[in-house]
């Protein structure tokens, strides 16, 4: 069998239509050409498969052509989704992603920062749980940042309207005639403060009251502890709004274990893009975040700030409302 022989610069550059040199110039961006120039090049790397002496890079340029992702939790679906469309992205542009799992801790976030930020070109922060003062502080146009999820002084974000789309689960449970519906709240931080206002507006334009019920964690568990709490009240809430998926799975589980009929006894809903929502028994009506569009605006936008530390932010992202057997009775 014969050996496949590896694409060079020559191949590229006539791939793409261009000279040796332009080739060399996108690639090792040591200069910034045309947008459809540069286009044509990094398609013709990747259909060909070039790839690039990456010690020659960092020689020449001082980039290491990696990008570095910090997550809250490598299990949660919304994250890994966020990785798929950044690194989509990345590749495109022939850049590596290093991944690293903050594992829902600050102080660990912030020694994987330094970690990362010295063998990376720049960061994305997805889910950051850093002060707003400390995330202030690892402005450094020479190795941006991007933050996913919330956003922070001095750092480009990109974001949900989570007030909107919390607002818009809410009034769906209203309109199926829910009135005592319960928010599972996650930890304390600028997604789910906003996803409460949002929850709360809804029941005050309908003029009911708002019962907040705070998990342990963000998870299955945390899900399955919290349907204790929500016996502990004077009535039995008739909806659930959860914070994310997970919450909402464990939450299911625990109520079907009690004899409680979902939705006929109580609807769930929550915010999320799990895979299995729509398999569970009944399926999840989810609040559809784009967790994978998320993680492609940031890389986008962190090539750009890379580029050019100037570059304008993305246009902010909308959930979209997936309706399911949770929260409406029928087949």
């Amino acid at each position: 069998m014969t050996k496949r022989k590896k694409p060079t610069i020559s191949d590229v550059a006539l791939e793409a239509g261009v000279a040796r040199s332009t080739v060399s110039k996108v690639v090792n961006g040591t200069q910034k050409l045309q947008p459809e120039t540069e286009q044509r090049v990094w398609e013709a790397v990747s259909k060909l498969g070039y790839q690039a002496s990456l010690h020659a890079q960092i020689l020449s340029t001082g980039r290491t052509r990696a990008l570095g992702i910090v997550l809250l939790d490598l299990l949660n679906p919304h994250f890994t989704a966020l990785v798929k469309g950044a690194s989509l992205v990345a590749a495109e542009r022939g850049y590596a992603v290093l991944l690293v799992d903050a594992q829902e801790s600050a102080q660990r976030e912030g020694q994987l920062i330094e970690t990362l930020r010295a063998r990376t070109d720049g960061l994305i922060l997805a889910g950051s749980r850093l002060g707003d003062e400390e995330l202030a502080t690892l402005h450094d146009p020479e190795r941006p940042i991007v933050t996913v999820g919330r956003p922070a002084a001095g750092l480009p974000a990109v974001t949900v309207a989570e007030e909107t789309a919390a607002f818009q689960l809410t009034s769906h449970l209203i309109a199926q005639g829910r009135r005592r519906i319960c928010y599972l709240a996650g930890p304390p931080f600028w997604v789910d403060a906003g996803r409460e206002r949002g929850y709360r507006a809804a029941l005050t334009r309908a003029g009911l009251e708002a019962q907040v019920v705070r998990v342990t964690s963000p998870d299955v568990p945390g899900g399955e502890q919290a349907s204790a709490q929500l016996h502990q009240g004077r009535e039995m809430p008739d909806a659930a709004v959860c914070y994310n998926d997970l919450i909402a799975i464990g939450l299911m589980t625990a109520l079907g274990a009690q004899g409680l009929r979902i939705p006929e006894d109580i609807g769930v809903a929550a915010f999320g893009n799990h895979p299995l929502a729509p398999h569970l028994s009944p399926p999840l009506t989810l609040m559809e975040i784009p967790s994978q569009g998320l993680g492609e605006d940031a890389a986008r936008l962190l090539l750009s700030l890379i580029d050019c530390p100037q570059a304008g932010p993305p246009p902010q992202r909308f959930g979209v409302l997936r309706v399911r057997r949770s929260t409406r009775p029928g087949p």
